[in-house]
């Protein structure tokens, strides 16, 4: 057998080391391969932790609805993009009724549309854990219940929920303000609320044939406030499909973004003297029981406007959303100081 020279010898080897290279380098790429899909497949990865904002109020300067506005954008668009989501409550100091009732809203809108995907920590605020506790948005992120609800602060707001008109729910409460400011102002208050609470299954709720809607509210020292939710059909999207309200939308409304806030006001005036449609009795009399009231305010939310009334200024003023509401907003702040119960 011919023995190899010195320098086929060298080539071999070289070839060898090479051969050996890819084998390694080969054996690295389907380790690393190996690694990407496991990760890729691991609920973990696809886990996004969200933080909740400090202040979760919706009703309040521009900056903080804003930051709200963004933080349930995120939720949302994770959860659409097939992500599991954690909502992380550790910096949430305060809640605000609007804020809760819209948290109350999304989460049960969440939970039935993407099952089993959304969780939670425990708040770490003592308050904030309790008010979550109290309206149920705990138990429903999958987090059983562990605090005693003693605080006063939550203790006296009485929240409401419901798929119909029925307003028994609301008799404690009504109850309540009967003996604080007399029969009169209760009937009154009442016959607001059950026409707005017949507002939305008739008119936000009219073609999907029902949903839910939400009602936080309060009494102390004579001062009522009442905060009202649902997630259907916008107040604009309603009054659009009548035909006579085109005229009374302006080219310069169009195109300075406020025609859902003018749109809004129409339905809280009522607009009998140009006889526009509106939606329902229910918001006319809340305002109309808000100018009679010492330094009320009334102020709606609906798809991308809102509109604002404030006893204290003696002002109406219509405005638009940097990012839209699903549904409609209410939120109502009587002072009934001057009612003799």
């Amino acid at each position: 057998m011919k023995k190899l020279s010195s320098k086929q010898k060298n080539f071999c080897a070289r070839r060898s080391r090479n051969a050996m290279r890819l084998r390694a380098k080969a054996s690295a790429a389907r380790r690393r391969s190996r690694k990407v899909a496991s990760r890729v497949a691991s609920p973990r990865h696809l886990l996004e932790v969200i933080h909740v904002p400090v202040y979760v109020r919706y009703y309040a300067p521009k900056e903080q609805r804003k930051e709200f506005g963004r933080f349930l954008e995120r939720v949302e668009n994770y959860l659409v993009q097939g992500k599991n989501v954690s909502l992380d409550f550790s910096n949430t100091k305060r809640l605000f009724p609007c804020g809760v009732l819209i948290i109350m809203g999304v989460v049960d809108d969440w939970v039935q549309r993407f099952p089993n995907r959304l969780t939670a920590n425990y708040p770490a605020d003592d308050l904030v854990e309790q008010m979550l506790q109290h309206v149920d948005v705990l138990q429903k992120l999958g987090l059983p219940p562990r605090k005693n609800i003693s605080h006063d602060d939550v203790t006296r707001w009485h929240y409401f929920t419901g798929l119909n008109v029925d307003a028994t729910p609301v008799e404690p409460f009504m109850e309540q303000v009967r003996n604080v400011v007399g029969a009169e102002a209760q009937m009154g208050l009442a016959d607001c609320v059950n026409e707005a609470m017949t507002n939305v299954r008739h008119h936000a709720y009219e073609k999907s044939g029902g949903g839910r809607w939400w009602i936080f509210a309060t009494i102390s020292d004579k001062r009522i406030f009442v905060a009202m939710h649902d997630r259907g059909a916008s107040i604009p999207a309603t009054l659009l499909e009548k035909p006579e309200i085109w005229d009374y939308l302006t080219g310069r409304v169009w195109r300075q973004g406020r025609a859902d806030g003018k749109l809004i006001s129409a339905a809280a005036d009522g607009r009998t003297s140009t006889k526009l449609p509106y939606r329902g009795k229910g918001l006319p009399e809340m305002l109309q029981f808000t100018k009679e009231a010492e330094n009320g305010e009334l102020a709606i939310y609906s798809r991308s406007g809102f509109f604002r009334f404030s006893g204290r200024e003696q002002m109406e003023s219509v405005g638009r959303l940097t990012k839209p509401i699903t549904g409609t907003l209410i939120v109502w702040m009587l002072n009934l100081s001057g009612t003799t119960p």
